[in-house]
This record gives structure tokens, sequence and C-alpha cells, in this order.
């Protein structure tokens, strides 16, 4: 039985305050900031805001974690590869430039996380209630605060660092703060929420909220990027004891995680729950295939690349975990029922072997169409921030760096194991890496094997040091310019922030492709 109260379900918005920088108020209801905030249930419904931005617009969402993050995060190497024309397309092929939808859309959405944050930890203090409920509510609020600025300093680097409610009109000239300043706010976010947030949350407060382990596992996150192993290690060994406890549980079926029956996994450590006829979300149209007759009236519009599944071996059943080698649902002319047949191509083959069969140039995931219950349009998934599988992969990260590779291939082998793949040491053609450096090509792969379209491919690449790498060998597969370098670790800021900020400009050259 899975423990529901780790988590609560996030009821309809009331107070939402848009921003990007130059915070533009977008309100919901009748609350302004002059006459919200004044009683306990003010501050729940702010809080409910906070997270309702996490994937905008619910019963149609598809903004920031709702969808839109994958195309900052995953798509910009060698994962993601998209046949939609324009911005996506831009992206997959590093041909993008600052009027990207996906930068502005995306800085916007974290901004306004931050901004509602904000309010509501400058108002909170005014309201007559029961210290630890408060402590319970701004422990939440740091934690979203934090997540948000985590993502934005992943993907531009230097932000404005924004920690109070600011006037709209005042706020359009705020300078860049450095990477280290930004990480200073979020990790005393974080060590807040960790002190004050609870291991489970009761039943009365429902589903999905953030807790103490959600909050570790995004400060030992943040220090895996900045390579202080050590002090990562001391919060994702405290996740690790959570397992112990019986907090979190590995599923013995990777596949089950991912079953719309199977909302709230046992090793769900911090997700965004979905209804579909409440706040249904458009994480399935936007991953599932775009002609197939189980999984009908799905778009295909974020699928994997071809050279990155072909990373796979044969043997690694996550590997069928993608929608290939099938039959779609739609005729192929008017003088027959029968659709076209969708085959994986060789590598090299260009050319259908008949009329009756097109080669796919890319491949959908099954992880957010799996197990259906319903084919609506809004579907009722569960979008997967953190979890147990991601943590334990970091833990062999943390090893490999401090203790070296058989440190690490325990906790390896261990995610390989769970989804029935050859562990590392197990034959010939899975050797037990010899180094540091061999376990991290291994870290690199196991990561994009498990992890893949969950929002961590470009961190991780750029974190373990094969960003340019990895990422000018897909561009040479694919026949095109090894054009990426280091500078573009970082994204340009988008081009309506830059032309307020002429600091954003000026960064903004070295940053394209």
């Amino acid at each position: 039985m899975m423990d529901y109260k780790k988590y609560i379900v996030i009821p309809v918005i009331s107070l939402v305050f848009a921003a990007c920088t130059n915070l533009e108020p977008e309100l919901y209801s009748d609350l302004t900031t002059k006459n919200a905030y004044s009683t306990e249930s003010d501050i729940e419904a702010a809080l409910t805001g906070i997270y309702s931005k996490l994937n905008p617009y619910p019963g149609d969402a598809y903004l920031y974690y709702a969808g839109y993050l994958v195309m900052i995060t995953d798509y910009a190497t060698d994962m993601g590869f998209s046949t939609a024309a324009g911005d996506p397309t831009k992206m997959s092929n590093f041909t993008y430039d600052d009027n990207n939808r996906y930068f502005r859309l995306n800085w916007q959405n974290m901004y306004e996380v931050i901004s509602n944050a904000n309010i509501l930890l400058g108002r909170i203090e005014e309201v007559e209630m029961d210290q630890a409920r408060k402590d319970y509510i701004t422990g939440q609020a740091r934690f979203l605060r934090a997540l948000a600025y985590k993502d934005l300093t992943d993907s531009w680097g230097p932000v404005p660092l924004i920690t109070t409610y600011e006037n709209p009109g005042e706020s359009t000239d705020s300078p860049l703060s450095p990477v280290e300043e930004v990480e200073k706010v979020i990790i005393e976010d974080c060590e807040f929420a960790i002190e004050h947030l609870p291991k489970t949350w009761d039943t009365e407060y429902g589903l999905g909220r953030a807790t103490k382990g959600a909050a570790l596992t995004l400060l030992g996150k943040v220090y895996m990027r900045s390579h202080d192993y050590a002090r990562a290690k001391e919060y994702i060994d405290q996740v690790l004891a959570l397992r112990d406890e019986g907090i979190y549980t590995l599923n013995p079926d990777f596949k089950d995680e991912w079953s719309e029956s199977n909302k709230i996994d046992d090793g769900l450590i911090f997700g965004i729950l979905h209804e579909a006829a409440q706040n249904g979300g458009e994480i399935t149209n936007h991953f599932g295939p775009s002609d197939h007759k189980v999984v009908q009236n799905r778009w295909q519009y974020y699928a994997v690349s071809l050279p990155f599944w072909r990373k796979y071996a044969d043997e690694d059943p996550r590997k069928q975990f993608f929608y290939f080698d099938y039959e779609g649902a739609s005729p192929r002319d008017g003088n027959t029922e029968s659709g076209f047949y969708y085959k994986m191509p060789e590598v090299g083959e260009t050319v259908p072997p008949n009329d009756t069969t097109k080669l796919l140039q890319n491949v959908a995931t099954k992880k957010y169409s799996y197990e259906m219950i319903s084919n609506s349009y809004l579907d009722g998934r569960t979008i997967q921030v953190f979890r147990l599988a991601d943590v334990i992969l970091c833990k062999a990260e943390i090893e490999n760096a401090l203790n070296g590779p058989d440190a690490a291939l325990p906790y390896v082998n261990e995610i390989r194991a769970r989804a029935d793949a050859p562990e590392y040491g197990s034959s010939a053609e899975f050797p037990i890496p010899a180094s540091k450096e061999e376990m991290i090509d291994v870290l690199v792969d196991e990561r994009g094997f498990e992890l893949v379209f969950e929002y961590h491919r470009r961190a991780d690449l750029i974190r373990l040091g094969k960003y340019v790498e990895v990422c000018n060998d897909y561009l040479v597969s694919r026949g095109m310019a090894p054009v990426v370098t280091e500078n573009m670790r970082y994204f340009p800021y988008p081009l309506d922030e830059a032309m307020l900020h002429p600091e954003m400009a000026g960064e903004n050259a070295n940053r394209m492709p």
C-alpha cells in the first residue's frame, strides 16, 4: 500500500501573482495584497497559488513542470529530437536564439513561483496562527522558492535575486546575482524546510506537498552541482535513511512507477498530481505517440532522439519502454482501414521497405501514457520531480567522487537490477568501471536511461563535465556541425528581459549557438 501521508493534492488556486523580473500582477480572484493574508485560510490559499505555478492553468496545464521545462533540460542535449517546426526544432538542433518561447515562458513561470513565495513570506508573520502551522507553511514556501531558483540558475546561471515582494514598477533593473549568492538563499531556504517540514503529512492535509525528504533531496543536488560532494553526502544519506525507515521504497517494477493507477508511487519524493476532471494536464498529449491504436490523438511533440535510444543495451528492458514497431490507428488512405506500420529504422536506413511503412524519426516514451485509465484529452498523470531512483544514482555519483568506482558500483547496479538490466560486472560486455572517469561515463549513461525526460539530462551532463562532448557527438551523428561550446552551458536570457537589462544583453552574445 502507498503511504498517502507523504503528499497532498493541490486544490484550486485562489491568488496568484505573475512575475518575471518586471513582476506584473496576474489576479485570479478579488483578493489583493491589501486585503489578503489576514487569516490562516488566506495564507493557505496563497500557498496553494505557489504550488499551482509549478504547472500553471489547471485543466489545461502545459507550462513549467507540466511540460515546457523539458525543452530547457532534456531537449538541448543528445536526448530530445523534435519534428515540430520552429522553437522545438531549434532547441533539439542547437540553433536557438534569445527569442525562443521556451526561454521566455519558463523564466516567467519560475519567477512567478518566486514572487508568490516572497509575498507569502513577507505577510505570514502578520497573521495570527499556530506557530507550528506557520512553520509548516513557511517551510513549503521556502522549498518552492528554492526549487525555482535552482531551476533558474541551472539554466541561466547569474539571475536577479529577489527575496522580497517588490513593486512591479521598481523591479525592471534588478542586477544579476552570481550563482554563489543565489545558492546561499537556496541553502538557507532548504535548511529551514528540512528543520520544519514533516517526513510525512497527515491525511487531513491530503496529497502532494513538500516534505523533509524533498528539501533534503533539493539541497543535496545543490551541493552536487557545485561539486561539494562531502556536503551533498550529508543530505542524500538522510534521504536514504528515510528509505530505511520505510518512508520511501523502490518499486520492484520500474514500469509500475508510471502506471496511471499508481498516482503516488512509494518511491515518489516530490511530484505534481493531476486528476483529469479537476486539474488535468497535457503531458500525455505532448509525450504520447502521434498515431497509435491504443494511445490515440496525441502529438509526439517531445520525443527522444534515435541516437539516444540506440544507446540502451538490447538486454535493457527500459529500451522497450518506448513506442516503436507498431501499427498506427489512422487509415493510410480512403481505400483502407489499416494504418501505417511505424518502424524503428536501422542505422543508416532512410528509405521505407514498402509504401505501407513509415520510418520513425524519433521515439515516444511510455512514461506519461503507460497503463492509461482513460483516453481523455486532459490526463491525470503524476509528474515526478524527485524520486528515489534519482537519489540512489546521486549516491552513486557522490561515492564515486569521494571513494571511487567500487563504492559507487552497488548503487548503479541496484537501479539496473531493478530494471532487470545486466549489472556491471555480470559479463565481459558490462565490465566493472576501473576508474572514477570510467564510472562517470557509466553515470552519464545510467542517469539518462533511468531518468529520460524527467528534466535532468542537461544539468547532469554539465555537472559531470560531459555536456560539450556528448552534445557535439550527437550533432555529428546527425550529420550536423559540432557547435556546442562551454559558453552554452547557460542559455541566453529571454529577449524581452534582455531588452530591459543591459547586463543580460551583454551576456547573450556569448551564449548563442
